[in-house]
């Protein structure tokens, strides 16, 4: 608990989070979606995900971590039962609005953090609007970035299996989170991509039925550990190195 009020501004009185925003790097708000994530992992996936490292990178660097965004931009699956899809321009003016009362409150550094990949047109998107209007300059923008070198840990083939609720989605799930992964209902699915899928908006409902890519029952706790640790070492390291 008392970690938690060190680190996680949920969890702190006010007059604890007007302190802490002076002795902290950056304050975090990670931003994730309620999308679906095959059959076998929950609609909070990114949420989960993307709160737990934000947290873990809170602690290396002596950071703040704001409540979790819990919807995003998730046009792609916006098709499949349980995803619930934010325009850009909302996801904008919620986050606008969340960044301008950490402005107010005095925060040094602002780390729009994209738990979901599809957030990161919007936040970089926002944070370039931010500097022009107001002309703040202390807003960041990062998504989790991937080790390629531990692709070699996946057995699926890539790309599948380092994308959407695949093996490494999985692990990484199995490790943060693993009472919320039913392993069991993993179905494997191994879809090819349209040919005009960089050229035109194409939904994934168009070319897979389970919602999920490669073969999550091939995830381990043991690679989820390895894939969470290189996204929190590479995030400590930007934080560390440019605020």
């Amino acid at each position: 608990m008392e970690n938690n009020r060190r680190h996680y501004a949920g969890a702190m009185t006010r007059i604890e989070f007007q302190q802490r925003l002076k002795e902290a790097k950056c304050v975090i708000v990670p931003i994730g979606s309620c999308e679906q994530h095959g059959y076998h992992l929950p609609l909070d996936t990114d949420n989960i995900i993307g709160f737990n490292t934000a947290m873990m990178v809170a602690e290396k660097t002596d950071s703040i971590v704001m409540p979790n965004v819990n919807y995003g931009q998730v046009w792609s699956a916006r098709k499949f039962v349980g995803s619930i899809s934010l325009s850009n321009s909302t996801l904008k003016a919620i986050l606008k609005d969340i960044v301008m009362s950490l402005e107010q409150f005095g925060a040094k550094n602002i780390l729009l953090y994209a738990g979901h990949n599809g957030n990161s047109p919007a936040i970089k998107d926002l944070a370039r609007d931010l500097a022009s209007e107001f002309d703040y300059h202390n807003i960041w923008y990062f998504e989790p970035s991937v080790n390629r070198e531990l692709f070699s840990l996946l057995e699926s083939k890539i790309p599948c299996g380092c994308v959407h609720a695949g093996e490494m989605e999985t692990s990484m799930m199995l490790a943060i989170s693993p009472e919320s992964v039913q392993l069991d209902k993993a179905v494997a699915e191994f879809p090819s991509l349209p040919k005009d899928a960089k050229y035109r908006p194409i939904s994934w409902d168009e070319y897979i039925t389970v919602g999920s890519y490669g073969d999550p029952s091939k995830a381990t706790a043991d690679k989820g550990e390895a894939f969470v640790k290189a996204a929190v070492d590479d995030l400590v390291h930007l934080i560390n190195d440019i605020m």
